[in-house]
């Protein structure tokens, strides 16, 4: 499977089954559980006393538990599975940061370290774009990282050397931003 395909794959799978939600949100999930004990109770109680069932009532309420429990859980993972990203993505970055913009600071061709270097960090804004479409990455967070990207693409040498790279198609679907207020996202 090509890299285009595997992230169309990857994509598809995530977009329709994940929405990244902040942890104040994380309350409703406890809200709910409640409102739902509170409804199944108050049907029960005004079912007629010869269709009631405790054991049926015991499952549903340990049930609604079970899954607030569940959903509670899958959401400290995914925050935890953010914080871990935006701490490698950092950490990648700030390894870059400094030789990237020395590089745009001196005039000339790119040296051959340096264009690896940028194909580092296109590599970076890639998966950063991915996480993103996934859902992982809050939209502050990436448009603050793609505000980011805009002054690298100010410099004609960083466009070339990105146009080189998009050729090979290995960056997942991933357009860097080529002119001032032109948007990666779609």
């Amino acid at each position: 499977m090509s890299d285009k395909g595997l992230a169309d794959a990857l994509l598809q799978r995530s977009v329709a089954h994940l929405t990244a939600r902040p942890l104040r949100d994380r309350r409703i999930i406890w809200m709910s559980c409640i409102a739902g004990v509170v409804l199944v109770l108050v049907v029960y109680l005004i079912v007629p006393p010869a269709h009631q069932n405790s054991s049926v009532l015991l499952t549903v309420v340990g049930g609604l538990g079970a899954l607030a429990f569940y959903l509670n859980r899958r959401h400290a993972e995914d925050a935890r599975l953010v914080k871990e990203l935006l701490a490698d993505f950092n950490e990648r970055y700030d390894k870059l940061g400094s030789d990237l913009q020395f590089a745009l600071a001196h005039r000339g061709d790119f040296e051959k370290e340096t264009k690896l270097k940028f194909i580092r960090y296109f590599n970076l804004c890639a998966e950063e774009w991915l996480f993103w479409r996934a859902g992982y990455i809050y939209e502050p967070v990436w448009r603050a990282w793609e505000n980011g990207m805009k002054q690298y693409s100010n410099d004609q040498r960083v466009l070339e050397l990105w146009h080189e790279e998009e050729k090979t198609d290995s960056y997942y679907g991933f357009k860097f931003p080529s002119e001032a207020g032109m948007k990666t996202s779609e």
